[in-house]
């Protein structure tokens, strides 16, 4: 029998918290100078323990940083009861971070959010890329983001919760969590919640009436009910004194009983508030004038229901709950995890990667860890030869660190003199490397600390100018280093290293300090020289490269909550660490240099990567404008298209329901309404409810087309709609995007802070959000667009005549391939003809098998199967290159772009099931060509800066998305910067194929979309 293959995993460790916990759990450790290790020892074999029984296929570790976050910017009182940890404790945290860095686990960490944070990001993001995520935490703030995809361990418990297990330990399921918070608060926290409202109030009130918006709807209707059960209850009291009684009192009353009874369950509650409908009723039919005998005894009777209604204790709730209702929102508010914070860590970086085993060995020695010590220092059996690949990706041949490192020479430049030294140095080297410190993470907002150079292996200089701590020494003015530094780093013909350059560029630029005259980023040196990389930071480098191991950040600037902003540092702290950066940044330049000549790659990056990144920091620092205003009047139209929309579900449901919970979906999609579907749950084998799911059921019921709009307005409400306008920066009024050359292993750029190439064009909400994008003043944007060219390209690489003379002719090629796999005349191609066709020229980039097109075109496998064979077989150049581009993955382990671009592809010489083998060898064919495409794209963007720049033009790029370029241009020079613009990128490399550009203009980018 054939089993099923083990789904792919993420898991996600809450650092802090489980240092935290080992701390308190062991006592007693330390190492032989007496430094406390205990934390770090539990934290250690937690993650060994993880490792070596999850065999996660994915890993990483999130850190708190210390400092205030975006919570205690809504409530100040955020935390504010926390004991500061105990000393021995934080001693240990930079120790628990070297863990992380020796077993290859990338840490999570931002400025301004928190682990949980930054752990909800990431498991968002495993999840939309189909993992099965694991949070190994102990909050229950985590248990929110527990779903079909997601679960939940505790190691300390050995307690792992599903959605069921979250209901069962807490009481109520996931998705009602932060509700439950909000109206309870967390005094761990120090969120209030509703004053009177604990934990089984609480509790009782979400799992009666639902979320925390209908809970507070609930208490808007009970005390209007209790306002009006009051006013009647006085009536009485006033009739029985012989004052005429009000029927219209009872009468309203009536009315908010009514109201309130809709909400009300069956049980206890809704027969008392029946019992007091009743009473209320019989006072309303009283006459209006003063009461007989035999009315007072009614009146009495009435007077005793309504004031046995409800006992004080649980009326006092209610009114608290809806006097508070504000406090409760933003309750709710702080304890709802951010799944949308930024990620300086790709999910490409935290597939789990093999310990070094040489610097564990070293941590646990020095940490006192006998076994652990032991365990690492045995040596790594050898590959079977039968292992051995033919061919393999380049492997580093460590370089020693001249003379050791120990034994560097590194300064602190106080004085004009000796800056003048080091200057006078760099400038005689004839290139040197430059690093800046700051006070944050963001180039846009950061300011300058402090500047690190080297121009020789071993020495470097550390020119702090922003430390303000108390009993900081005299710095120099950045108008001293503008005047004495400037030059040099202005001059072309010296050059400059940097790691992550772009950062440095921004930082600098800012400061009245402009670099020219990069000659390597050692970042993306690396990118280029193996894309597959897990991480392309400074500290991997060098170990890698240099077999050194730098200072951590950890060390100098310290860990939890005792961690600070270099500026608060000591300059002569901070002044070996980052002259240290300067060295190695110096060093790695040399290693890299020589082997990207060896590996013939040195022009793609000094033709095209290189210079690639002066533009897009200049696009970066540039920005694009938004409308605030058109996406506040965008948010308040979705909220209320999101109320209709549940309206509508429920209608269609035939019952009210909660539209997030997957378990009360599946009740009603497959158990109520009887609908079929053949997509299960990765875990549990449960019927779905996914977007695949309601996919194919959209034909169905139209229940899940409602269920679709819901989920894609839900997701854009919150990514695009409510986040952009606070990403708006307070001084240019823009928001200013971050492109990463090393993003995606083809070669294409990616963007975050915001993600600006994810935002639909082809949705209304999607559109809707494009529009608030625009220009300046007198300016108009200009979309650029490469028109089908991943398949142009194809065409060029399998040298397919028949495609290679559509595409020259102008020829349709949806339409023209149509006619060759129907055996039809061009005018007698249908659209669903077209459709089909069009899907088949796309899938194959992307290796679509026959189940896929069958699903997505709606035809049977058999169709399916067949058009795909007649496809190949009218053009059957593409099927000869896309073999040849298998076979050499297989036998060199390796595929290039047209330009040169190298890709990996180790798994192909492991054993590896063939699925995941099946999977590599499409991603090979797709990366010779979308990979080209990439570079094509890359060289457009040169060529247009430069040719806009050689006409002197005000004209600038805004972004550049997938295959288009965004332009921002003035009124008075759209005609020639629109003709500039085609011919650079349609100019931009010869091909068998024309490259076709289309262009719009518009005055927002909606209308140019």
């Amino acid at each position: 029998m054939v089993g099923s293959q083990k789904p792919r995993t993420l898991y996600l460790v809450d650092g802090t918290a489980q240092v935290f916990r080992a701390f308190f759990a062991i006592r007693g450790l330390s190492n032989a100078d007496g430094l406390p290790t205990n934390a770090v020892y539990g934290f250690a074999a937690m993650l060994l323990k993880l490792i070596r029984e999850e065999e996660p296929d994915y890993l990483a570790v999130a850190f708190d940083l210390p400092g205030k976050t975006f919570r205690h910017h809504r409530f100040p009182d955020y935390k504010a009861n926390r004991p500061e940890p105990p000393e021995d404790l934080n001693r240990q945290f930079p120790y628990a971070r070297d863990v992380c860095r020796v077993l290859n686990i990338p840490i999570l960490e931002e400025e301004l959010f928190e682990a949980d944070d930054l752990i909800a990001t990431a498991a968002r993001v495993g999840s939309e890329a189909g993992l099965q995520v694991v949070i190994v935490a102990s909050d229950k703030d985590m248990m929110q983001l527990v779903d079909e995809q997601v679960t939940f361990l505790n190691p300390g418990k050995n307690k792992r919760l599903d959605p069921g297990g979250v209901e069962e330990t807490f009481g109520v399921p996931p998705e009602r969590v932060r509700d439950v918070q909000g109206l309870m608060g967390d005094t761990v926290d120090n969120i209030p919640g509703v004053p009177g409202v604990g934990e089984k109030t609480a509790l009782h009130m979400v799992r009666t009436y639902g979320s925390l918006s209908q809970v507070l709807d609930r208490a808007e209707r009970f005390v209007t009910a209790w306002d009006a059960r009051d006013r009647v209850v006085e009536a009485i009291d006033r009739g029985l004194k012989g004052e005429t009684v009000e029927p219209e009192t009872a009468a309203l009353c009536c009315s908010a009983l009514d109201h309130l009874l809709e909400l009300e369950p069956e049980g206890d509650m809704r027969d008392r508030l029946v019992a007091a409908r009743a009473a209320a009723e019989a006072v309303a039919k009283l006459p209006g004038q003063t009461l007989t005998t035999d009315t007072k005894k009614a009146a009495r009777e009435a007077k005793k229901t309504l004031k046995a209604l409800d006992p004080k204790s649980a009326r006092r709730q209610w009114y608290a709950t809806w006097e508070n209702r504000e406090l409760a929102l933003l309750c709710m508010e702080l304890a709802t995890l951010d799944t949308d914070a930024p990620m300086a860590v790709g999910l490409e970086e935290m597939v789990k990667a093999e310990p070094d085993r040489k610097q564990a060995a070293a941590l646990f020695r020095g940490l006192g860890f006998k076994t652990l010590t032991e365990k690492f220092s045995d040596p790594e059996p050898e590959p079977a030869a039968s292992e051995t690949p033919v061919v393999s990706e380049p492997e580093p041949v460590p370089q020693p660190a001249d003379e050791g490192q120990s034994q560097a020479a590194y300064k602190t430049v106080l004085t004009v003199e000796r800056l003048q030294e080091a200057v006078a140095a760099c400038a005689g080297a004839g290139a040197f490397a430059v690093d800046t410190e700051t006070d944050g993470v963001d180039p846009m907002r950061a300011r300058l600390v402090g500047i690190s150079l080297s121009c020789r292996s071993g020495s470097g200089w550390y020119i702090p100018t922003g430390h303000d701590y108390l009993g900081a020494p005299e710095q120099l003015s950045l108008e001293t280093l503008a005047e004495h530094l400037g030059p040099l780093l202005a001059d072309p013909s010296v050059g400059k290293y940097g790691q992550n350059l772009k950062y440095d560029l921004h930082l600098l630029r800012r400061h009245g300090l402009p670099v020219h005259g990069w000659r390597l980023d050692t970042m993306v040196g690396a990118f280029i020289l193996d894309p597959g990389r897990l991480t392309y930071k400074m500290d991997a480098l060098s170990e890698e490269f240099l077999a050194y191991t730098p200072i951590s950040f950890a060390e100098v600037a310290g860990e939890g909550r005792h961690r600070k902003t270099l500026n608060q540092v000591q300059v002569e702290t901070v002044s070996r660490y980052a002259a240290e950066d300067a060295d190695i940044t110096f060093r790695l330049a040399a290693v890299l240099t020589e082997r990207l000549e060896r590996a013939g790659l040195t022009g793609l990056y000094h033709d095209l990567d290189g210079p690639l990144l002066v533009i897009l920091a200049e696009m970066e620092a540039r920005g694009i404008r938004i409308d605030r205003d058109q996406l506040d009047d965008m948010s308040i139209e979705i909220s209320t298209a999101l109320d209709l929309l549940r309206k509508a579900i429920h209608e269609a449901a035939g019952e009210p329901f909660n539209i997030d919970s997957p378990k009360q979906l599946r009740v009603i999609l497959y158990e109520k309404l009887g609908l079929a579907t053949k997509r299960k749950t990765a875990k549990g084998g449960l019927a779905s409810t996914d977007a695949q799911a309601l996919l194919d059921l959209k034909d169905t019921d139209p229940i899940a087309a409602l269920l679709l709009e819901y989920r894609e307005l839900t997701k854009l409400k919150g990514t695009y709609v409510d986040a952009l306008p606070r990403l708006i920066h307070p001084e240019t009024g823009r928001v200013h995007t971050s492109y990463h050359p090393t993003g995606a292993a083809t070669g294409r750029l990616s963007s975050s802070d915001p993600n600006l190439q994810n935002i639909p064009a082809r949705t209304p909400t999607g559109l809707r959000i494009r529009q608030a994008f625009v220009p300046q003043e007198g300016s108009i944007f200009l979309a650029s667009d490469y028109s089908q060219v991943e398949l142009r390209v194809l065409a060029h690489l399998c040298d397919d005549p028949e495609l290679i003379a559509a595409f020259n002719a102008g020829e349709d090629i949806h339409s023209h391939t149509a006619s060759k796999v129907f055996s039809v005349l061009p005018g007698m191609v249908t659209p669903e003809m077209r459709r089909r066709a069009k899907a088949v020229n796309f899938g194959i980039l992307y290796g679509m098998s026959e189940s896929r097109l069958a699903r997505e075109q709606g035809m049977s496998r058999t169709e399916a199967k067949e058009f795909i064979k007649t496809y190949f077989q009218r053009f059957g150049r593409v099927r000869e290159y896309i073999d040849q581009v298998r076979e050499t993955a297989l036998t060199e382990g390796a595929v290039r772009t047209l330009f040169g671009r190298v890709r990996y592809f180790p798994v192909l010489r492991e054993k590896a099931g063939r699925g995941i083998k099946e999977q590599a060898l499409r991603a090979a064919v797709n990366t010779t060509i979308q990979g080209t495409a990439a570079d094509l794209m890359k060289m457009a963007m040169i060529r247009v800066h430069a040719a806009l720049s050689r006409a002197d033009l005000a004209s600038r790029m805004l972004l550049q998305v997938h295959d288009e370029l965004l332009l921002e241009v003035p009124q008075d020079e759209i005609a020639p910067v629109s003709l500039l613009v085609r011919t650079e990128m349609e100019g931009v490399h010869s091909l068998k194929v024309r490259l076709a550009v289309d262009q719009k203009t518009g005055s927002n980018w909606k209308e140019v979309t």
